[in-house]
């Protein structure tokens, strides 16, 4: 797990402010070499620390876009080329005007969230794009991720179920949703991914997954992100034959030459690898899109295919 800060809220803006006043980062957003922006945060490190970035994350800085708009588009265009999209077209400006409401009023409560802004984009293109019907989150913490998309789930007439065992999360996930008017499309469910699965009668066309288990976890096939096996194949049976699934850490490339993310990818390599696996068997295949920590985005096989 990561060290724990005094700083709530999103890790992406603890860095970002020193970013921006620096020259280096306005060279790499107008276009510059990743890995001159790499060796400058490598610089800079002690300075990100100090303002209370975790270690590690000077490293996934690394794999900042220069632009989360631009990263998105791409992504779209990729997903479309794979057959898991039908077009790349979404509401860009309708996700600006929620990003900054959520800006103004989202609360955090105690908690920090390490969803950066083009991983909340991205999933709110995909849901506005798809428009689905039923949409689970697994593994939700305390809402931030799945917050923005929400808005277009229910823009489009769909309802969405938010899974956390974490009383505490799930009380600040609830706050915001109220504040902003979306409980009525939405459960709260302070459970696990498993026991609601096990026990509802729902059918979803849509799959967010992002559930973490300690690394001391008792049980090995659970611990860390391994824990997205048992969830999936407890969610098979409650998807519709071609649901989307959207997944968080999903990284395996390596765009920079950074040992400490290719201990990152060794130990996803590890811990994914049932859950992998599954996914050949069930799905037509996982997008890799190579966002900060990584989305993977796949459909579920028809019969036809």
């Amino acid at each position: 797990m990561r060290a724990q800060l005094a700083r709530t809220g999103p890790i992406y803006d603890i860095a970002h402010p020193l970013l921006e006043s620096r020259g280096e980062y306005q060279s790499f957003v107008q276009g510059g070499a990743r890995d001159e922006f790499s060796a400058f945060l490598d610089v800079i490190a002690p300075e990100l620390i100090a303002v209370g970035l975790p270690p590690e994350d000077v490293h996934f800085a690394k794999r900042y876009p220069p632009s989360a708009k631009l990263f998105v588009r791409a992504a779209l265009q990729t997903l479309v080329s794979r057959g898991l999209l039908p077009h790349a077209n979404y509401d860009e400006e309708g996700y600006d005007a929620v990003a900054t409401e959520m800006e103004r009023y989202y609360e955090h409560g105690p908690f920090r969230t390490y969803i950066y802004p083009e991983e909340a984009r991205l999933l709110f293109a995909i849901v506005d794009i798809v428009r689905p019907k039923s949409v689970v989150f697994l593994g939700s913490y305390y809402g931030y991720w799945a917050h923005a998309a929400l808005s277009a789930v229910a823009r489009h007439g769909g309802r969405a179920v938010l899974i956390d065992p974490d009383p505490k999360a799930q009380e600040v996930a609830f706050r915001n949703l109220e504040q902003a008017g979306l409980l009525e499309i939405v459960n709260v469910a302070v459970t696990t991914g498993q026991e609601y699965l096990k026990q509802t009668t729902e059918i979803f066309d849509l799959v967010v997954l992002d559930a973490e288990t300690p690394r001391d976890y008792p049980d090995p096939e659970q611990r860390g992100k391994a824990i997205y096996a048992p969830l999936l194949r407890q969610a098979l049976p409650r998807m519709t034959p071609d649901a989307l699934l959207v997944c968080h850490n999903i990284l395996f490339t390596n765009l920079t030459d950074c040992a400490f993310l290719d201990g990152v990818i060794a130990r996803n390599h590890h811990e994914l690898g049932a859950f992998l696996e599954l996914v050949r068997r069930e799905f037509t295949g996982l997008v890799e899109c190579t966002s900060t920590e990584g989305i993977g985005v796949a459909r579920r096989r028809t019969h036809e295919n």
